[in-house]
């Protein structure tokens, strides 16, 4: 085979050749070309002024199974039996392509045709000689579809419009000699057609591979398996050496016989650089992380011994808090029988001692006669004087014990407790009952009354409010207990500050009862406590039936 030589646009001295005798690379390439799935068009300009001249005058399989058309009913057609392309800028392009003399990217293209159907195509143009133009196209109506299709494509079409420039492109004979030759050839190896042209390709090996018969081996490898391919150091003409890429397919005609190869090599320098960098870097980091084993290891273990004692620290501060809850669950039920039983006593004893004192001052009176106007006053003093303590000590023992919680329950606790709050500061205090409480234990009904003492308690000293509403409901299995006044405010900040002892014993008989207190004040509007604490199912209204 010889390479066949292209008239230039200013050789006069070559031959005019007729559409059908111009090479394009359908003629250069066509094992490669037929293999594509891109569509190939070769398009002649019969007018170079005319952008309406174009005709198709080759094609490959791809490109006429895209037009859903026979590659001989496509060749031959004028551009004008195209009237959906006429309509777009797609000619006029092609035109500016061909006198530029260099490939375009027309991007998508939006059309529907005789001859093309109705679809979204993307469209490079390359030219190939003085008259002929290629035309890339590619239907991407589908991407999601044709994602896959698009990437493994990608390259191969680089191949054929980026190629003049990254690759070097060239014909061997079935011997090896070197038949055609592109600009990418001469840019990555050096040589010019006429000085390459007829050589052997063994010149781009370096000398130790030509003695192992490399070349020869590729040769019959790509004869066997219909190509092959490799990396590895070839040579320039001025004999520096880069790392390729390089593909050799063998060229067989319709019986099978071999006419030829064709060969696309790659500079891989750069890339083959940064895979040895990354080989020394990754030894070099292996090492580091050999050396730092050993630390990490003690690390490990440094971090292991830490946990295990955070964690048994942990597990005797939770045990330390669990006997302090104990502790005060215990403490408090000291406090309420210590409580009851003074209370009951100072009812009981001191009660019934200060009624015998009034008695008995009563019957001195009534036997004092009337000139012990004296002996009559003092008794009348004597007798308001216990009058007055009878009902210091009843309300002494109210205050430790008040015997309406042990013996009327809950609500009237809360009422009696609402109505002595209102009593003694003229703060209005209503509260709300939605259920019958009589069925809480003492241990719930104790912590919910004397909550409610300390929250009024609090508001009395630092509410400044009017207005008191308490109420209790029952939701889902939890009491909800809420007291709500229209004072100041709580400023939480402050409260800490002071290490409120009160809300620090509410919050503690909450939790004694698996509940929890939640206190929420807003500047001018007030202050409103709510408790929640489980209800125990036996306490839980039923459902009349």
């Amino acid at each position: 085979m010889t390479a066949r030589r292209i008239a230039g646009p200013h050789d006069h001295a070559a031959e005019s050749v007729t559409p059908q005798q111009t090479p394009t690379a359908l003629h250069l390439y066509p094992e490669i070309l037929r293999s594509l799935p891109l569509g190939v068009v070769v398009l002649h300009l019969e007018d170079p002024s005319d952008a309406n001249s174009f005709r198709i005058i080759d094609l490959n399989p791809a490109a006429a199974e895209i037009a859903g058309l026979r590659v001989d009913i496509l060749r031959g057609r004028s551009s004008v039996e195209f009237p959906e392309f006429l309509a777009t800028p797609f000619l006029e392009q092609c035109l500016a392509a061909f006198h530029s003399r260099q490939a375009r990217n027309l991007g998508e293209i939006s059309v529907g045709d005789e001859g093309f159907p109705e679809g979204v195509y993307a469209v490079q143009v390359f030219p190939l000689s003085d008259n002929c133009l290629g035309v890339a196209i590619e239907n991407v109506t589908d991407r999601k579809q044709i994602e896959q299709t698009i990437r493994e494509s990608e390259e191969r079409f680089r191949l054929l419009i980026e190629g003049v420039q990254e690759y070097a492109i060239f014909h061997l004979d079935p011997l090896g000699y070197v038949v055609t030759w592109n600009v990418g050839a001469e840019r990555l190896k050096g040589y010019r057609a006429d000085e390459i042209v007829g050589k052997h390709f063994s010149a781009f090996y370096p000398p130790e591979d030509v003695q192992a018969g490399k070349p020869e081996q590729k040769l019959t490898d790509a004869v066997r398996h219909g190509h092959s391919e490799e990396e590895g150091w070839r040579l320039r003409k001025n004999g520096s050496r880069f790392w390729a890429h390089a593909v050799i397919t063998a060229l067989q005609d319709s019986k099978g016989n071999l006419y030829g190869f064709a060969k696309l090599t790659r500079d891989m320098t750069e890339r083959h650089e940064r895979e040895e960098r990354l080989k020394r870097t990754k030894k070099e980091l292996e090492l580091r992380a050999e050396q730092r084993a050993a630390a990490l290891v003690r690390v490990n273990e440094e971090l292991r011994t830490e946990i295990s004692e955070r964690r048994r620290a942990e597990e005797q501060l939770r045990m330390s808090l669990e006997q302090l809850r104990a502790l005060t669950d215990r403490l408090q039920h000291v406090r309420e029988e210590e409580r009851t039983r003074v209370a009951r006593e100072i009812h009981d004893e001191l009660g019934q001692a200060c009624t015998a004192i009034k008695m008995d001052l009563a019957s001195v009176g009534r036997k004092a006669t009337k000139r012990q106007t004296q002996l009559r006053a003092k008794v009348e003093s004597a007798i308001q004087l216990v009058d007055s303590l009878i009902i210091s000590l009843r309300r002494i023992a109210s205050d430790l014990r008040p015997s309406t919680l042990d013996d009327l329950g809950l609500s009237a606790a809360l009422e009696w407790q609402a109505q002595e709050f209102e009593r003694r500061t003229g703060v209005q205090c209503r509260i709300t009952l939605s259920q019958e409480l009589s069925a809480l234990d003492s241990e719930r009904s104790t912590a919910i009354f004397r909550i409610f003492q300390e929250s009024l308690t609090n508001v009395a000293r630092h509410a400044n409010a009017t207005r008191v509403e308490a109420r209790v409901e029952e939701e889902g299995g939890w009491l909800i207990f809420q007291v709500r006044d229209n004072g100041k405010g709580f400023d939480a900040e402050e409260a800490k500050a002071r290490k409120s002892l009160g809300l620090v014993g509410m919050r503690e008989r909450a939790l004694l009862l698996n509940g929890e207190i939640q206190i929420e004040g807003v500047a001018g509007e007030g202050t409103t406590l709510t408790l929640r604490i489980p209800l125990p199912r036996s306490s839980l209204p039923r459902k009349e039936s």
